[in-house]
């Protein structure tokens, strides 16, 4: 009989199989925002940074036009100084393959998001990477939306 491996200490994340994925933490995708507390969602995103950076996890910050849309918040950036983010043209992150090849070379398989804006930054590349055999851990409170209904 098969076990589920997501029963007991086996359903819990670890720093030796997470990699964290930053979507559009941009400061004209703030802009928008509305479900949330800017400066909240802003401190929240730094503290998960910070703490993925502690514990070696692997951290993929990707922006969206940047060249429109803003860079990614310079807090942020100064968290992973010498890492350039994935800018992208789609929305969904997911359809972009340097995201997706970036995620597949850390070799980890729970795959721990967070962005702006909940439902299309973190929503569609969750649903990919699910049909992709990764398991996602979306960070809500690292995240937000044009609308409470939205996120």
């Amino acid at each position: 009989m098969p076990t589920n491996p997501y029963i007991g200490l086996e359903a819990l994340s670890t720093p030796d199989s997470a990699v964290l994925l930053l979507i559009d933490h941009q400061g004209a995708q703030f802009a928008g925002l509305q479900s949330h507390d800017g400066n909240l969602v802003i401190n929240n995103t730094l503290a998960l940074a910070k703490a993925a950076k502690l514990f070696g996890i692997p951290t993929i910050l990707t922006t969206v036009v940047a060249d429109r849309g803003g860079r990614l918040l310079r807090s942020l950036q100064d968290v992973f100084p010498d890492q350039e983010p994935i800018d992208r043209t789609t929305q969904n992150s997911w359809e972009d393959q340097r995201v997706v090849e970036a995620v597949a070379a850390t070799g980890r398989k729970d795959l721990v998001i967070a962005g702006l804006y909940t439902d299309i930054c973190v929503v569609f590349p969750a649903v990919h990477a699910m049909a992709d055999g990764y398991r996602v851990i979306a960070v809500t409170d690292a995240s937000g939306a044009t609308s409470m209904e939205a996120h």
